[in-house]
C-alpha cells in the first residue's frame, strides 16, 4: 500500500487503525487531520471508537467553515486549525495518547531525542505546551506557539503529544519514533543512566550518508534467487514491524545474492508497507537507479566483504535492546540458555 495514492478519508482511517492496533492510543483518545490543497481540513470525528473507525466516518471541514460528514469533527479541531495557521509548511497533524509519552507529559518532561539518531532526524528538539483544557482555543494557542518556534513535535502537559508533518506519514513517523524513544528512556532508567549523543556524534551521523553511482536495473533479468530473496526479506521486515522489533523508519535488513551483490531496505521507507520491489539492489559500489538505500549500507557491505559466510544482516532497535544501548550497557546473554 502506497499512502500517497490514498484519499484523505482512507489515509486517515488506515493510519488511525495502525495507531490503535499498536496500542499507541486509547479507544476515545487521539485525532488526526490532513490539510488539503483546497484549504479544507479532513479530520477524525468526535465520539467514535478508534478501534472501529472507517473512511466514511472521516469529517471534512471546508475552508469556509462548512462541515461535511455524518459525525461532528473532533473536539480538538481548534488546535489542528491553529497549528496549520501557525505553520504553513505543515499539512498534517497527529495527536494521540501513547503510554510512554503521556508519562513524560505527566512528569512535565520531554524525551531527549539525541539519545538515538533516527529520532533526532525525525523530531529535532521537542517542544512542551503548558496545560490547556482539551478542545479549547487556549490549548490551541499554546500548541501553536510551540510550533511557531520551529518544533515539529510537542508534548502537551498532562495530556499527550502532537506531531506535524508535510504529509500524514511524515507526522506519523515523528509520532511513532518519539514514542519508541520515550519507552526506551523509561526502561533505561531501570538499567542505569541514559546518555545522549554529543553534538560531534550527531554531526558525524548526519554526514555519514553519501551518494553512490547508479546502474540501470532491468526487472526482466531477475534471477529466481533474487525473486525469492526479495519476497522472503520483505516478509521478515513486515514481521519485524508487527512484532515491534523495529519502527516505520528504523531497522535495516539485507540479504546477499552473490559475492558482489546484495539487497537492502530503502532509507526512510515505511517498514510496515514495504513490498519486494521496494528493496534496493547493490552491485559492487553502485546502487539500483532511482532508489535510496539505507544509510547502514556501508556497514552491511563491509560485513559482507569481511565475512564471506554471512548471507543476511539485520540491524534494528527493539525498545528493550535500545534501552541498554542508550545506557552504554551490555546485555548478559548468559541469563537464558
Amino acid at each position: 500500500m502506497k499512502y500517497e495514492y490514498l484519499h484523505p478519508r482512507d489515509e486517515l482511517a488506515v493510519t488511525l487503525e495502525r495507531i490503535y492496533n499498536y496500542k499507541m492510543t486509547t479507544t476515545s483518545g487521539g485525532n488526526l487531520s490532513i490539510l488539503d490543497e483546497n484549504g479544507d481540513i479532513w479530520i477524525t470525528p468526535a465520539r467514535v471508537d478508534k478501534g472501529q473507525l472507517t473512511p466514511q466516518d472521516i469529517v471534512c471541514v471546508r475552508k469556509d467553515g462548512a462541515i461535511e460528514g455524518r459525525h461532528p469533527p473532533s473536539s480538538e479541531f481548534p488546535f489542528h486549525k491553529a497549528v496549520y495557521e501557525a505553520r504553513p509548511d505543515i499539512r498534517s497533524v497527529v495527536h494521540a495518547h501513547p503510554m510512554a509519552l503521556v508519562a513524560f507529559s505527566c512528569a512535565h518532561k520531554i524525551p531527549d531525542t539525541k539519545a538515538y539518531p533516527s529520532v533526532w532526524n525525525n523530531n529535532g528538539i521537542v517542544g512542551f505546551a503548558p496545560y490547556g483544557v482539551p478542545g479549547s482555543s487556549d490549548l490551541g494557542a499554546k500548541i501553536a506557539e510551540e510550533f511557531k518556534k520551529g518544533h515539529n513535535s510537542v508534548i502537551l502537559e498532562n495530556h499527550g503529544v502532537c506531531c506535524g508533518g508535510v504529509n500524514l506519514q511524515d507526522a506519523f513517523q515523528r509520532f511513532e519514533s518519539l514514542e519508541v524513544c520515550a519507552k526506551a528512556q523509561i526502561k533505561a532508567g531501570v538499567i542505569g543512566t541514559a546518555k545522549a549523543l554529543s553534538e560531534e556524534q550527531i554531526q558525524m551521523q548526519s554526514e555519514s550518508y553519501y551518494k553512490l553511482d547508479s546502474f540501470e536495473y532491468d526487472t526482466g533479468m531477475m534471477s529466481i534467487k533474487e525473486k525469492e530473496l526479495r519476497c522472503e526479506l520483505t516478509k521478515f521486515v513486515q514481521r519485524g514491524y508487527r512484532q515491534r522489533l523495529l519502527s516505520g523508519t528504523t531497522g535495516t535488513f539485507s540479504a546477499r545474492i552473490d559475492k558482489d551483490c546484495f539487497l537492502i531496505t530503502q532509507y526512510q521507507l515505511d517498514r510496515c508497507t514495504i513490498e519486494p520491489e521496494d528493496l534496493v539492489m547493490i552491485r559492487k559500489n553502485k546502487k539500483q537507479f532511482g532508489k535510496k538505500p539505507s544509510r547502514a549500507l556501508h556497514a552491511h557491505r563491509a560485513l559482507y566483504e569481511a565475512n564471506p559466510e554471512i548471507n543476511c544482516i539485520i540491524n534494528a532497535s527493539p525498545v528493550n535492546a535500545l534501552a541498554f544501548s542508550i545506557c552504554r550497557e551490555k546485555i548478559d546473554t548468559y541469563t537464558i540458555p
